[in-house]
C-alpha cells in the first residue's frame, strides 16, 4: 500500500532584523516611509528589513529594489527581495533574484540553499538537488542543506543517498527532532521497521509536541499488526493536535481491528465529517473486505454507509449484511499517514550599517500601491484590482503571523460573519488563540484573484504552523470594496 509519511523541511532562511536606528521610534506599525527615510543603498536596505518584518512586503520589495539600483552588486538585497517573492508566492522571480546574488557572490551558500528550496517547491528536484549540493561545498556544515537534499532524495525514490543525508544532518547537529523522523521515513519504506521505530522515539524524546511524530510511529505500529500501540500513538496526536484528520481515520481503523466498533464507528463518523476521503474509504473497503463475526450489530456496514452519504450523496449504495466470518479479519496498512511537509526557518541576521546621511527616498513600487489611479485599458484597471486585493491579503497574513491585532481586525468588513461569529466575537476568539499559541507561521501558496469594480474572491491553500496548531487546507476569502479600500466580510476554510 502506498503510503504518505510526513517529513521535516527547513524552509527560506529570510534577513530580517531592522537596524537600531529604528527601534527608536514608537508605534512601528503607523510608521510610514516618510518617517524612515534612505538614499544610501544601505539605508533603503535596511528599511526594506523593518518593512518586511512589518509586513509591508510592497514597500520592502521597492526598498530592496532601491538600494539595488544604487548598489547593482548588492547580493544581500537581491538575497532579501527574493525571499519576499517567495513569501507572496512569486518563484520565478525568487530565483531570478536568487541567481543573481550567488553570480555576484559565488560563495553565497544560503541563496543556494533558499533558491533549492523554491526549486523544490516548483517540482524541480534535480536543480534543488543541485543547489543544495552547492550550498554544502561552500559550507560542509550545513544541516539543513544535508536535511532538504535528503528530503529531494526521498521525493526521487533515492533511499540510499537519502539515508546518507539525514545521517550527516544528524551528525553536524543531533538535537534537531526533524531529522530523526526524516530518516525513520527512510527505514519504514525499506521496511527496517524496527529502526523506524527507534528514529521515531528519538524525535519525540527531542521534540515531544509534535503531533507528526507519533501519526508515524503509530503507522508503523498498525503496519505491524500492533493495534493498541497504533491506538496509544494516534490519540497521542490528536491530543496534540486535534485538527489531526488523518491520525482520525487511522485510529478508526485501528479500533475496528481491536474490535472496538462503537469507537471505531465514532472515530470514522467525525473524520467523515471534517473531511470526506475517498482514499480513507477505499482504504477501509480493502483492510476489513467483510465484517467480523464479534460485529454482529454491522458496524462495518454503518461505516460504509456514512462515507456513502458523504462522498455520493446522490447514488447512496444499499449495503446488505455481510455473512458472519468464522476467522478474525487482518488490519494492514493505516490508510494515510500525515500532512505535507511542516517547514520551519532557522534565523540568520544580516543587516546593513546604517549612516549618518538621510537623503529622500526614492521610490519605484514593485507591487501597485492600494490607492493607485485606474488607467482607462481594461487590462491595467483588472491587474491594479487584483494586486490590490493581493496587498491585502499579504497585509492579512502578516497581520496575524505578528500578532498585531488592530491591523489583523482592519482588513476585515463591520458585518463580516464566520462560524457563526460577527467580527467582535472573531477578533475576542482569535485573540485567545494568541494568547496561546507561538512561532505563528503561515504560508498562502496558489494564490488565485478575481475581482470586478465592488467585489472579490481570493482563494489559496493556507499552510498554517504555530506550537499548537499545525494544518493545511484551502481557504477563501471574499471581499468587498468599501470606500477604496478592500475588506473581508466572508472567510471559509
Amino acid at each position: 500500500m502506498n503510503k504518505k509519511k510526513l517529513f521535516i523541511s527547513l524552509s527560506l532562511i529570510f534577513l530580517l532584523s531592522a537596524p537600531s536606528i529604528f527601534a527608536e521610534t514608537g508605534n512601528t506599525f503607523q510608521q510610514t516611509v516618510a518617517d524612515i527615510p534612505a538614499g544610501t543603498a544601505e539605508e533603503y536596505f535596511n528599511r526594506g528589513n523593518f518593512f518586511r518584518k512589518q509586513g509591508d512586503l510592497a514597500q520592502a520589495i521597492s526598498d530592496y529594489t532601491n538600494a539595488i539600483r544604487v548598489n547593482s552588486n548588492y547580493a544581500k538585497a537581491y538575497y532579501n527581495r527574493g525571499n519576499v517573492y517567495v513569501k507572496q508566492g512569486n518563484l520565478a522571480q525568487a530565483i531570478s533574484d536568487y541567481t543573481k546574488a550567488v553570480e555576484i557572490n559565488p560563495d553565497y551558500s544560503e541563496a543556494y540553499y533558499n533558491r533549492g528550496n523554491t526549486y523544490e517547491k516548483q517540482g524541480n528536484l534535480a536543480q534543488a538537488v543541485s543547489d543544495y549540493s552547492s550550498a554544502i561545498k561552500i559550507n560542509p556544515k550545513y544541516a539543513a542543506a544535508y536535511c532538504n537534499r535528503g528530503n529531494a532524495y526521498q521525493t526521487q525514490g533515492n533511499l540510499q543517498q537519502a539515508l546518507s543525508d539525514y545521517n550527516k544532518a544528524i551528525e553536524i547537529n543531533p538535537d534537531f527532532a526533524g531529522f530523526y523522523a526524516n530518516r525513520g521515513n527512510v527505514y519504514q519504506s525499506q521496511n527496517n521497521l524496527r529502526k523506524a521505530i527507534a528514529d521515531y522515539n528519538k524525535a519525540i524524546e527531542i521534540n515531544p509536541d509534535f503531533a507528526g511524530f507519533y501519526t508515524n510511529r503509530g503507522n508503523v505500529y498498525q503496519s505491524q499488526g500492533n493495534l493498541q500501540q497504533a491506538i496509544n500513538d494516534y490519540s497521542k496526536a490528536l491530543e496534540k493536535t486535534p485538527s489531526d484528520n488523518t491520525s482520525l481515520y487511522n485510529r478508526a481503523l485501528a479500533y475496528y481491528g481491536v474490535e472496538q466498533y462503537g469507537k471505531s464507528l465514532e472515530d470514522y463518523t467525525l473524520a467523515i465529517r471534517h473531511n470526506p476521503s475517498k482514499e480513507a474509504y477505499e482504504n477501509f473497503i480493502k483492510n476489513v473486505p467483510e465484517k467480523k463475526a464479534s460485529d454482529t450489530k454491522n458496524v462495518r456496514n454503518e461505516i460504509l454507509l456514512t462515507f456513502e452519504e458523504r462522498i455520493n450523496p446522490e447514488k447512496k449504495l444499499a449495503m446488505t449484511a455481510a455473512p458472519a466470518v468464522t476467522e478474525t479479519t487482518t488490519v494492514n496498512a493505516p490508510i494515510i499517514a500525515s500532512s505535507e511537509p511542516v517547514t520551519t526557518a532557522p534565523a540568520i541576521i544580516e543587516t546593513a550599517s546604517a549612516t549618518a546621511t538621510v537623503s529622500a527616498p526614492v521610490i519605484t513600487a514593485s507591487v501597485a500601491p492600494e490607492n493607485q489611479a485606474q488607467g482607462n485599458n481594461k487590462q491595467t484597471e483588472t491587474t491594479t484590482l487584483e494586486e490590490d486585493v493581493r496587498n491585502l491579503v499579504i497585509k492579512w497574513v502578516a497581520s496575524w503571523e505578528s500578532g498585531d491585532l488592530e491591523s489583523y481586525r482592519n482588513c476585515y468588513a463591520s458585518d463580516f460573519q464566520s462560524k457563526g461569529m460577527n467580527l467582535n466575537n472573531w477578533i475576542k476568539y482569535k485573540n485567545k488563540i494568541l494568547q496561546k499559541s507561538k512561532n505563528i507561521s503561515i504560508r498562502i501558496d496558489g494564490l488565485q484573484i478575481s475581482a470586478d469594480e465592488n467585489n472579490a474572491i481570493a482563494k489559496f491553500t493556507q499552510t498554517y504552523s504555530s506550537s499548537i496548531l499545525k494544518d493545511k487546507g484551502t481557504k477563501t476569502l471574499e471581499l468587498k470594496k468599501i470606500g477604496n479600500k478592500w475588506k473581508i466580510y466572508r472567510e471559509i476554510m
